[in-house]
């Protein structure tokens, strides 16, 4: 039996998922991050882990391709990248970002938006077969409204607090414990030596506070819900979508946290007159299948 591998490189984790020509899943194996942006090698040890593992439990069947979705990937030269994995393992390679992928899987490769909000955020729209993209500039340039953002407002919460000689509110209080700070200042050494994951890390803390009705930290899941919502409709209106739009969400911020979600939901609902929700989960890796056989049949 032939097959084809489909890869889902992220910032977190690696996931790759073996599919027969006919899109029946075969196998699948999980490794460490993949997006190529955090470390180089690293990220293509663990994609190379990946793909050992699907082909070693389909060692009598045959290999027809590589689609390789990656984090990080816009940003380095493609041919490079498709050059290494087909010099390793002798297949045609495709090769997306990791936003395109999920959109291919989530929206079944029909027109619309979706918006992924976990550690980052990013929306990517599709229309008439063109892809455009809204956010994703990274930590330091935007991903408002994403998990490290929402961790940072908590830390300049409490940066503002101490300024102002304000006391501490109990979502402060609440971080100052978690990160096992001594000082105020020890705030700083957190942020500046700790990855974007150990900061959206922190969203979880503000979550439980809102549910505790804790006033600074609802306002601050409210605002994400409300920037998320501004990177769909900024796109909305970008591509010129007319009458019904198709929307879906990933990430962890969206898909698990209804106190953004509903807020996300009611402000694109005000804007756009007929949404229709693609809400099936599905692997993102499906969506790196799906393109590859669009493009390499």
């Amino acid at each position: 039996m032939d097959y084809i591998i489909g890869i889902d490189g992220g910032g977190t984790k690696t996931e790759a998922v073996a599919y027969s020509l006919n899109g029946q899943e075969l196998a699948a194996s999980k490794s460490g991050y993949g997006n190529l942006l955090i470390n180089y090698n690293t990220a293509i040890t663990h994609i190379d882990e990946c793909i050992t593992a699907c082909k070693a439990a389909l060692a009598d069947h045959t290999c027809k391709g590589i689609s390789l979705g990656l984090a990080g990937s816009k940003a380095l030269s493609k041919e490079e990248i498709k050059r290494y994995f087909y010099d390793r393992y002798q297949v045609e390679v495709g090769l997306y970002d990791d936003a395109m992928i999920a959109h291919e899987a989530l929206l079944h490769g029909k027109d619309g938006i979706l918006t992924i909000a976990g550690t980052g955020a990013v929306s990517i729209g599709k229309k008439d077969g063109v892809y455009e993209y809204g956010g994703g500039w990274g930590h330091l340039l935007g991903d408002e409204g994403s998990g490290y953002w929402i961790g940072l407002q908590a830390l300049i919460l409490l940066t503002k607090e101490h300024d102002q000689s304000r006391p501490y509110s109990s979502l402060s209080q609440t971080i100052l414990q978690h990160v096992k700070a001594d000082t105020i200042h020890d705030i700083k050494k957190f942020v500046y030596s700790s990855p974007k994951s150990e900061v959206a890390s922190l969203t979880p803390l503000v979550v439980n506070q809102a549910r505790n009705h804790k006033q600074e930290a609802s306002d601050i899941l409210q605002q994400a819900g409300k920037n998320l919502a501004n990177m769909t409709l900024h796109l909305y209106k970008k591509q010129r979508f007319e009458g019904s739009c198709l929307l879906s969400c990933k990430g962890s911020i969206l898909t698990e946290v209804p106190e953004v979600f509903d807020v996300y939901k009611k402000a694109c609902e005000k804007e756009i007159k007929h949404i229709q929700w693609a809400t099936q989960r599905v692997s993102s890796a499906k969506g790196a299948y799906q393109l590859f056989m669009k493009e390499y049949k």
